[in-house]
């Protein structure tokens, strides 16, 4: 009869150390999350997260260098949900190719921004604070959240990129632009635009006379219409 073997005491202990250290950064990087979201980057201070946390600072520095790892550990949250938003938009459009690829991911930035505005907010401190601006080649792959918000930026910049790339190349957009220098236009088009409707949703139909997803399907309009 087969005997299992046992793991070494030892062993054991070390699993279960490794697992109650990603429990404390989890509930540390739930409890960010909610300050975050409701003081801001400039309003979070390692004082509220300690004191939040039930913690001492020195303890909070067992797991997070300093306070914008703290607030990248959150934006990366963020960044993993938009990925998975546009890559959902180009595996699951409409059937309807003439439809060109910035449409879908026009409506999946909209959708992302109403479903998750907290997340959206503070991408957008990052990307004004903290992101890099980096070729490929440059990036590094160190496993900090530093390395990973850069790389999940890129990622989905490059979803985005590919994306114009193939309207380009489907006529669907004309432009002496290259690919990427047309995302960055449009990237920044984009979240202003959302901005202003996050910022003014409450009674917008009552003021602007229309509702704000209408307004934001007149845009993409007349955006493709512009490249057109």
């Amino acid at each position: 009869m087969e005997t299992t073997k046992r793991k070494p005491r030892a062993a054991k202990s070390e699993e279960r150390k490794a697992w109650e250290r990603e429990q404390r950064i989890n509930r540390l990087i739930d409890i960010v999350q909610e300050l975050f979201f409701t003081h801001g980057y400039d309003g979070t201070t390692v004082e509220d997260i300690a004191r939040a946390a039930g913690y001492t600072k020195r303890s909070i520095y067992l797991y997070f260098k300093d306070r914008d790892e703290l607030f990248l550990a959150v934006v990366q949250r963020g960044q993993t949900l938009f990925k998975q938003a546009i890559s959902d938009a180009l595996k699951n459009r409409e059937n309807n190719k003439k439809n060109p690829l910035i449409i879908d991911i026009g409506k999946a930035f909209y959708r992302f921004s109403l479903d998750y505005p907290d997340h959206f907010k503070l991408l957008m401190t990052y990307e004004s604070r903290l992101h890099r601006y980096y070729n490929r080649d440059e990036l590094t792959d160190d496993g900090n959240f530093k390395s990973q918000c850069q790389n999940l930026s890129f990622e989905y910049g490059s979803l985005v990129t590919s994306a114009i790339e193939d309207d380009i190349k489907a006529g669907h957009i004309k432009t002496t632009l290259t690919a990427r220098q047309l995302m960055l236009l449009l990237w920044g088009q984009i979240f202003g635009v959302m901005q202003i409707i996050l910022m003014r949703q409450e009674s917008f139909e009552e003021a602007y006379g229309i509702k704000p997803e209408a307004l934001f399907e007149k845009y993409l309009q007349m955006e493709i219409k512009s490249l057109q």
